[in-house]
């Protein structure tokens, strides 16, 4: 199991570097058979790769039955990359760092989402894949995106969450459906990314990170007298951030907050991770008065 520890950061380190990037947009996607590429399937690689891996572990070969195989939808990272890539289109200009995020098998084995993703962007992406870290998993490749974008290595970063649901019936956290996530970051508008932060923590349920921010996307419940957070439904690794692009997309592109400040955090159910990212907006700018720039005249002092 990976260990993530949070750096600690100093005013003094931080003063004088650039605030960190901007997450121009979240795109959330869902997909269904008819986004597999058209012709027959041969699903025998699969199959011989999920036996070799039981045989090995000692375990019952799960492939007698392969009704989930051979029933389901199907829906590969590699279909999905292709997807994503459609329809983004001229989003994807000037990406130069690439980071996918899975936390469950592919039933398309033999092809991996970042490279596959990596070499059908224009240029030279930098491209890194990220696995089997639960809900963590977006968190670390926003921090990754975060650290990259902030120190000036690279410019824009798409970091794409991806979910299947043709697995074996009894792989652990098992998705329901079949999305994506992608989120875009760079300098352009929408709001400030803080860094990400993924603790580990014990597994009681008043391990959650404490929340300071006035709003909270996600499972965990927020201290204070802050409203109780979005509600999203479980998913092993997309977790809160479609219920984000929802928000995003339904509140004029900024929360209703006082500050601006929206804090997403989400713990992982079976894996020791806490994970919180603030996300702030700018404050709207004020249209000026008719009287403004002028200095109002003096008044006399009311005689009595």
């Amino acid at each position: 199991m990976p260990v993530i520890r949070r750096a600690r950061s100093s005013p003094a380190r931080d003063r004088g570097r650039p605030s960190g990037p901007r997450l121009e947009r979240v795109v959330p996607f869902r997909f269904s058979a008819a986004d597999r590429p058209p012709g027959h399937r041969d699903q025998r690689p699969y199959v011989d790769h999920v036996r070799a891996l039981h045989r090995a572990a000692g375990a019952p070969d799960p492939t007698e039955d392969l009704g989930w195989l051979t029933g389901g939808p199907g829906v590969s990272y590699h279909d999905m990359v292709r997807v994503v890539v459609e329809r983004l289109g001229d989003d994807l200009a000037g990406i130069d760092l690439v980071v996918t995020v899975d936390v469950g098998p592919d039933c398309r084995h033999q092809s991996f989402p970042a490279c596959l993703l990596g070499a059908a962007l224009p240029g030279d992406p930098l491209v890194l894949g990220i696995s089997e870290q639960g809900v963590a998993g977006p968190f670390t490749a926003l921090r990754i995106a975060h650290d990259q974008l902030r120190a000036g290595l690279r410019r824009r970063a798409l970091v794409l969450v991806l979910e299947q649901s043709t697995l074996p019936p009894d792989s652990p956290g098992r998705p329901r459906e079949d999305v994506a996530v992608a989120l875009l970051l760079g300098d352009g508008t929408g709001p400030r990314l803080g860094r990400p932060e993924v603790d580990v923590v014990g597994r009681a349920v008043d391990a959650v990170p404490r929340q300071k921010a006035p709003h909270a996307v996600g499972p965990p419940r927020v201290s204070g007298p802050a409203p109780a957070p979005v509600a999203a439904p479980r998913r092993p690794g997309a977790g809160v951030w479609p219920a984000l692009a929802h928000l995003m997309e339904h509140s004029g592109g900024r929360p209703r907050t006082a500050d601006g400040r929206l804090v997403i955090a989400e713990r992982d159910p079976v894996l020791p991770y806490a994970c919180r990212v603030t996300l702030t907006w700018p404050a709207p700018a004020r249209e000026p008065g008719p009287s403004a720039g002028l200095s109002a005249p003096s008044l006399p002092e009311p005689v009595a």
